[in-house]
């Protein structure tokens, strides 16, 4: 009987479940502050960072697929914004503005900000009217991590002037990381020694706290929050010392209190504004859609990518009447999170809280905050992207089921496509739905077969990779680990894995990501007979003698 595994699907799952809240620990540092410091990087007050923190994170989870994701402000979507905020609301040549004339323009800058999220979530939900959700089998892991590891290098260099104390206007267009990193050369001379102290003592703080967190990860009971110390540090040496009247070091000044009122954006400014929506709202999506899928493999759930299209296009549009600027999924606070052990949409919930409780009580404790501080954050909070640029070696070497025949006890299952990283995680879940290896390794249905395999389990199944006439690395990796993730659950179901036929270009991506690491050459076959012959032989003699369980 003939089954094509590509056109198997698993059955859709409940996609809104309760589950445990992260610690106090975890969600303070992990909401509140990098919502402030990524204001900075938008050019707008860090009031907003804390509404931008909220609005969508309320938002998401109660719309949202991704059950461990962790949306909000977002580094690479802030310093998108920020250089349109820039461009269209620049900074006075005159020197130094009265209170008045600093409230108007940043009334102006937070009115920009709303309109570009205004505009990327309506593109978002034109997206999701369209079905468009599809092209997120189209997002290559390799693609997402160029982008984020090049955005963190460009939030690197844009923090360079609050670092050091300098007031440079900031570069926007073409070649804007090489015209700052002239401006801060040139402009070196007139650091501030108070300010360039506080990002040196900060960071030597923030580095190596987040690095034990890390390393001692599974023996901390709490991780150490890093972010807080500093900020209260920061904050009481500069309100003893008088660093801000003193010696100018900038610092965040007063939050307003309570929520802001909602308005709606300036239509005006979307003609002006629609350039730059339309990258916002695909690298928004190609980030959290990434994101939701690698966290949904490693836990074993599906999202629904028209879902998640639609629920980051209303978190958007919705929190844009709030003044909030353009929000996503996030790659450090997803992290935090699943580490403080959230493993649902309450984890979000929880963080609301959180984040309501420092706009309502706790904002006048972030009077003396120096904005430095908040840059060293924006830096470290960096740090898992940097470390991405270390696999690109890695990359480098790695790369530049047609039929279904089942007979007692043994199962063929042919791939018939190429195995790269748009049908990634369409091969997981088949092979794991067909084998009846579900979430959690509870049995699932399987598409009608023969009568006889109802009668005799399957016990051994050759994957018959002949028609894979390409891997990709993200391909790759997928077959090493479906194989080590699928080892203990074939051994609870008698199951034994081999591969045949496997062309010498594909063995090899497979062998330079690692499969002979979990693979022994007892696996490994030539042609499907021999596979298959193998595999008759191996069945009787275990009949014969009643062989338990199955090896790796």
């Amino acid at each position: 009987m003939r089954h094509d595994l590509a056109s198997l699907k698993p059955a859709p799952k409940s996609f809104w479940t309760l589950g445990k809240a992260p610690s106090p620990q975890y969600t303070f540092p992990s909401t509140s502050i990098p919502g402030m410091a990524f204001a900075l990087l938008t050019s707008v007050p860090p009031v907003f960072g804390l509404y931008t923190s909220f609005f969508p994170v309320l938002i998401y989870s109660l719309l949202g697929t991704g059950r461990h994701l962790s949306t909000g402000t977002f580094a690479i979507l802030s310093l998108m914004t920020g250089s349109a905020v820039e461009r269209l609301v620049p900074e006075p040549l005159v020197g130094n503005l009265s209170g008045i004339e600093r409230e108007q323009l940043d009334a102006q800058r937070v009115g920009v900000a709303a309109a570009v999220a205004f505009g990327s979530g309506a593109l978002m939900l034109g997206m999701f009217a369209l079905q468009l959700g599809v092209l997120s089998t189209f997002l290559s892991e390799p693609v997402v991590k160029a982008l984020t590891s090049g955005a963190a290098l460009h939030v690197l260099v844009s923090q360079l002037p609050s670092l050091l104390g300098l007031s440079l206007p900031r570069q926007i267009g073409c070649f804007s990381l090489f015209k700052t990193l002239a401006g801060v050369l040139t402009a070196l001379p007139r650091s501030s020694p108070a300010e360039l102290t506080i990002s040196a003592l900060s960071l030597a703080l923030l580095v190596p706290l987040k690095e034990l967190n890390v390393r001692f990860r599974d023996r901390l009971p709490t991780p150490i929050p890093g972010e807080v110390v500093m900020v209260l540090l920061a904050s009481v040496l500069c309100f003893t010392s008088s660093l801000d009247t003193r010696y100018n070091v900038q610092i965040v000044g007063l939050l307003p209190g309570g929520l802001p009122q909602p308005l709606l954006p300036n239509l005006a400014e979307l003609p002006r504004i629609l350039a730059d929506s339309l990258p916002v709202a695909l690298v928004t999506f190609a980030v959290s859609a990434s994101l939701a899928s690698i966290y949904a493999d490693k836990y074993s759930y599906t999202i629904d990518s028209n879902q998640e299209l639609l629920a980051h296009g209303a978190s958007n549009l919705i929190s844009s009447l709030f003044s909030c600027f353009p929000n996503s999924a996030t790659l450090a606070t997803t992290s935090l999170l699943v580490d403080a052990g959230g493993k649902t949409q309450l984890a979000g919930l929880f963080s609301c809280i959180v984040v309501l409780s420092v706009l309502l009580w706790l904002g006048p404790f972030f009077y003396y905050l120096p904005k430095a501080v908040l840059a060293c954050i924006n830096i470290s909070s960096m740090r898992q992207m940097f470390f991405q640029m270390q696999e690109l070696p890695q990359l480098w070497r790695i790369s530049r089921m047609d039929f279904l025949l089942q007979v007692p006890g043994l199962c063929i299952l042919s791939y018939p496509t190429p195995l790269y990283f748009g049908t990634r995680g369409q091969f997981r879940r088949n092979l794991e739905w067909h084998l009846g290896l579900g979430e959690g390794g509870t049995e699932t249905s399987k598409p009608d077969g023969p009568t006889v395999a109802a009668a005799e389990p399957v016990r051994v199944v050759v994957l018959d990779f002949s028609g894979v006439t390409f891997a990709d690395a993200a391909g790759a990796r997928e077959v090493v680990q479906v194989r080590e993730r699928l080892a203990s659950r074939c051994r609870d179901a008698r199951i034994r894995l081999l591969l045949a036929q496997c062309n010498a270009s594909v063995l090899g991506t497979l062998t330079r990501a690692g499969l002979l690491d979990r693979v022994t050459p007892d696996q490994l076959f030539v042609s499907v007979q021999d596979a298959a012959a193998h595999a008759l032989g191996s069945l009787t003699r275990s009949r014969s003698r009643e062989v338990p369980g199955c090896s790796k």
